[in-house]
């Protein structure tokens, strides 16, 4: 999983300021997994983001008329 932390050049500091916009509190020790599973978060969101569908694929319904 470090090979997205690295990827994404997200680092502890990040991790304190974003925490810091919403009011988190997070402990020193837990800063780098925070920062590791963050990376790896916005890793799947860019592929999800950039995975192209065909143009024969619709949204599902969600039962709204």
């Amino acid at each position: 999983m470090t090979g997205g932390f690295e990827r994404t050049g997200l680092t502890e500091a990040d991790v304190d300021r974003l925490a810091a916009q919403i009011g988190l509190t997070i402990a020193p020790e837990f800063r780098a997994a925070v920062a590791r599973h963050l990376a790896a978060l916005l890793t799947a969101a860019r592929r999800v983001d950039e995975f192209t569908l065909p143009e024969s694929v619709e949204p599902a319904p969600n039962g709204e008329s």
